[in-house]
């Protein structure tokens, strides 16, 4: 009888402890498609810890050299009207995602942060250096174990941001840069989880 309890207790410690392992998980991740787009000057990853099914925490971190023809894309960035502009974007954001749906793999995200923009026009000496904090809400997709590869996951992100010191809009001769009050981007990760 002794054996008996002995083994079912750590039977169910077993599967306690499988059931934490699936639930409370660090990650680490590189971000690809913001760094293919300025092609791959510098970094930007993630940071984070999945607390149970539905809760976890990330901290978003980007040192990004931004190109010309990506600060001028309709598609891709959409901060400057014209030609002749490079930039550099700093962030810090720490997130909250609160996952729903019946396999938590899609969930809503608040987030606090701090943002510096730097813009240089290349064909006079106007640039633009804003610092501020930053509130935001988000959605996203996280996918643990990609393709059945244990430890390999995506993160698809999608956060908005409202910047409390904005950048109000500027003519540069022929070339506007775009107002900064609500900024959007889309951020997607792939790493590692622990």
């Amino acid at each position: 009888m002794m054996i008996r309890l002995i083994v079912l207790f750590l039977l169910t410690a077993c599967y306690a402890n499988a059931q934490e392992e699936q639930t409370k998980k660090f990650f680490i991740g590189y971000e690809t498609l913001e760094m293919t787009m300025n092609e791959f000057q510098n970094f930007a990853g993630e940071v984070g810890y999945r607390i149970n099914p539905k809760n976890q925490i990330r901290l978003a971190i980007g040192e990004i050299k931004l190109t010309e023809r990506h600060l001028s894309s309709d598609w891709e960035a959409a901060a400057v009207d014209g030609d002749d502009v490079e930039g550099y974007f700093r962030i810090y954001e720490l997130n909250y995602d609160r996952f729903f749906g019946k396999r938590k793999l899609f969930y809503f995200s608040g987030s606090a942060g701090y943002v510096n923009d730097k813009y240089e026009h290349l064909i006079s000496d106007r640039s633009i250096n804003n610092h501020t904090a930053t509130v935001g809400l988000g959605v996203g997709f996280q996918k643990m174990n990609l393709f059945g590869i244990k430890h390999l996951y995506i993160n698809a992100s999608i956060p908005f941001r409202y910047y409390f010191n904005d950048i109000p809009e500027q003519q540069w001769d022929e070339t506007t840069i775009e107002k900064h009050k609500f900024v959007n981007n889309l951020w997607f990760f792939v790493g590692y989880n622990f």
